[in-house]
């Protein structure tokens, strides 16, 4: 039976959230052979030159331009000088995930879409749950800004791609997004140059790169272009929820009582968030 195009969207972003939140800890993994900087430019590099020989096609024109560098490039550098000067990781998380927001406001003044209050207040309960499961105190630092900025751009770029590309192929997007977005991630090397790799640090980035920038980004290209923006987006804030799970498993951590609150408090969000979608 064929997926209905609104079925389809919310499967496709419940996936991203599992792929993207399994990328955290296979990330801080990877970070001890090689800096988050180093691994943002291995991560488009090499999905350029896996991406490339599957599709035989790029787009580059101003437009993928403008998206690949919001959704992919600025994103890649921003969140990890967000992490880097925040002092607490998960403060930058929450505030990289303020991206929703962004999005509905987006969505309201550029697209024209209206906001049903079932879903304003979904958006909002999933926001204050990962806020309870990221952080116990916020105050203003570089990161927490620049974390804001990549947050408001995350946004922005979402609304451009799903006004100029939903009929683009996915596999296409992805492939053009990564070769446009080596030179900025390029520019950013000098901020962490750090690489020292093993055979198991090899292993380990190219993991990433397969579940993170190539994986992650298809569903997420498919899950824009298949339903509203911001539902896509609301969906999404169980990324850092589940990243904390799988760090659980993964890294051996120990999950929290806010952490648990928090998880709970964003599930509820979400559902009123697909149920008025």
């Amino acid at each position: 039976m064929q997926m209905s195009r609104l079925g389809s969207g919310v499967i496709y972003s419940v996936a991203l959230a599992l792929v993207w939140g399994v990328a955290y800890p296979l990330t801080r993994m990877a970070e001890a052979y090689a800096s988050p900087m180093v691994i943002a430019v291995i991560r488009v590099i090499a999905a350029s030159a896996l991406m490339y020989p599957l599709v035989r096609r790029l787009v580059l024109n101003l437009r993928m331009l403008i998206t690949a560098v919001l959704n992919m490039g600025l994103f890649l550098v921003l969140i990890n000088v967000s992490i880097l000067y925040s002092p607490n990781p998960g403060l930058a998380a929450l505030m990289i995930y303020t991206q929703p927001l962004f999005v509905a406001l987006f969505e309201r003044l550029i697209l024209k879409h209206g906001l049903s209050l079932g879903r304003v207040i979904g958006l909002i309960l999933g926001f204050i749950g990962v806020a309870l499961a990221s952080t116990s105190s916020v105050f203003l630092s570089l990161g927490v800004i620049v974390g804001l900025v990549a947050g408001l751009l995350w946004g922005l770029g979402t609304i451009l791609y799903a006004m100029w590309f939903r009929d683009i192929d996915p596999l296409v997007a992805n492939a053009s997004s990564s070769v446009l977005s080596i030179p900025v991630t390029a520019l950013a090397l000098p901020i962490d140059p750090a690489l020292s790799l093993t055979l198991r640090g090899i292993l380990l980035v190219l993991l990433v790169v397969a579940d993170a920038q190539i994986l992650g980004f298809i569903l997420w290209f498919k899950a824009v272009s298949s339903e509203r923006p911001s539902t896509v987006s609301s969906i999404l804030l169980l990324t850092p929820i589940l990243a904390l799970y799988f760090s659980t498993l993964i890294l051996k951590s120990r999950l929290t009582t806010p952490e648990l609150m928090g998880t709970a408090v964003t599930m509820i969000g979400l559902l009123l968030v697909i149920k008025s979608a």
